[in-house]
């Protein structure tokens, strides 16, 4: 489950006993102010203790993700691994990327070397470690820490020929690449009764669509694209 988190000190025992096994929640400042400022509404505390007890509950995995953004939270960098220091958790770094909403701005651009290279000045030994087929995060870990951390390198370093991902919008429409504006509507078809055979043939064919990689950071910031709120994590 992808989650804001801000509901999960009430909602995850009750998730948890239900089977909810992998939690992914997005956090993107470890201070109050910054926190209200990009999500517009209090509550980092309860995010926090969402976390915590989500670690508490012993759920196998649980994954921070930070969109990384130069001179709002790249001073953070190292607080974030820090939290791998003494407890199981994976938090993610990811490229500022643009999409619609989200006052792209390349200034604001943080790459994945760039990340690296702040994040050694405190931990020199931090290492890439060993990922697996059609990983999405590059994984990296200090030595003796309990945790990890991985970087989600869409922009400074695509991953599009090993990326396997499909995404269902919550209305319906599958989208066979993130940053791709072309969606195939397939609640309408579910609707007008075709059979599992033609919606497979349909998926198929937008799959095979899929082009061999993104647009490119500056060509996306000129594409229109839905907000990532209304695409889904």
């Amino acid at each position: 489950m992808t989650t804001n988190g801000l509901m999960l000190p009430r909602l995850l025992p009750p998730l948890v006993d239900a089977g909810l096994s992998h939690l992914n929640v997005s956090l993107d400042s470890l201070h109050d102010f910054k926190f209200e400022i990009i999500t517009r509404r209090k509550g980092h505390s309860r995010v926090r203790k969402g976390i915590d007890l989500a670690l508490e509950l012993g759920m196998p995995s649980v994954k921070v993700n930070c969109v990384v953004m130069k001179g709002f939270n790249d001073d953070e960098l190292c607080d974030f691994v820090e939290l791998t220091r003494h407890n199981n958790i994976d938090v993610r770094f990811i490229e500022y990327m643009p999409f619609g909403g989200n006052k792209w701005s390349e200034g604001r651009f943080m790459s994945y070397a760039e990340m690296v290279s702040t994040i050694r000045e405190r931990f020199p030994d931090i290492a890439e470690i060993q990922d697996g087929d059609n990983e999405t995060s590059k994984p990296w870990q200090v030595p003796g820490f309990a945790g990890r951390v991985g970087f989600i390198t869409s922009m400074s370093n695509h991953f599009c020929g090993s990326c396997n991902r499909l995404r269902l919008t919550a209305d319906g429409n599958l989208k066979v690449c993130l940053f791709g504006n072309s969606e195939v509507n397939l609640v309408e078809l579910l609707r007008s009764g075709v059979s599992e055979d033609e919606l497979l043939d349909v998926v198929g064919a937008a799959v095979s669509r899929k082009k061999a990689q993104h647009a490119g950071m500056t060509n996306l910031s000129k594409m229109e694209n839905r907000p990532m709120i209304l695409i889904g994590g």
